[in-house]
């Protein structure tokens, strides 16, 4: 695997160095050097730009209690799109603003959610913002009494029950 990495980041660099050539014959040396730092900044004002509608779409879409994929799509495409264009060259610049058109960015996100599997967003969410458990080594024991109100106000998580309330254990 690190043989394929290495392979791959050889190619990148080979590619990149000869698209900088390439530009830099045609339009001058110093002027295809900054255009570097140019599309640095092009894609990190797409991404604020961009970014802010997207994330006001997803953010309305969660107080409802939706998950909507095609926002988290495009979110997801739009990070790869600045990312992709903070990488220094041409090649990346070309394959980040194609991240950034609006047709396009739903596809290349809906394949990078597929790519991690995300299948059910929900059972993500839920699962990590669901309430304040303390985790399973911090709970004392199974045993609450009324007399604690600390434990007997927090919800206790038992073998994957949620148990709420308060009760006394009797002899």
């Amino acid at each position: 695997m690190l043989f394929y990495i290495l392979i791959l980041f050889g190619l990148y660099g080979w590619v990149e160095f000869e698209a900088l050539i390439f530009i830099g014959s045609e339009i001058g040396g110093l002027a295809s050097f900054l255009g570097i730092f140019v599309t640095a900044f092009i894609g990190m004002w797409l991404l604020r730009s961009q970014g802010r509608a997207v994330l006001a779409r997803w953010q309305a879409n969660l107080t409802r209690g939706e998950v909507e994929t095609a926002s988290l799509a495009s979110g997801l495409s739009l990070l790869l799109g600045a990312l992709l264009m903070l990488l220094p060259g041409y090649v990346t610049d070309a394959m980040g603003i194609l991240c950034f058109i609006p047709g396009l960015r739903f596809l290349i996100g809906s394949a990078l959610l597929s790519r991690f599997q995300l299948v059910n967003v929900q059972n993500m969410f839920g699962q990590r913002f669901s309430s304040g458990f303390s985790p399973a080594s911090d709970r004392r024991d199974s045993t609450t009494y009324s007399n604690d109100r600390r434990a007997s106000s927090q919800p206790k998580n038992l073998d994957g029950d949620i148990i709420e309330g308060d009760f006394e254990k009797k002899d």
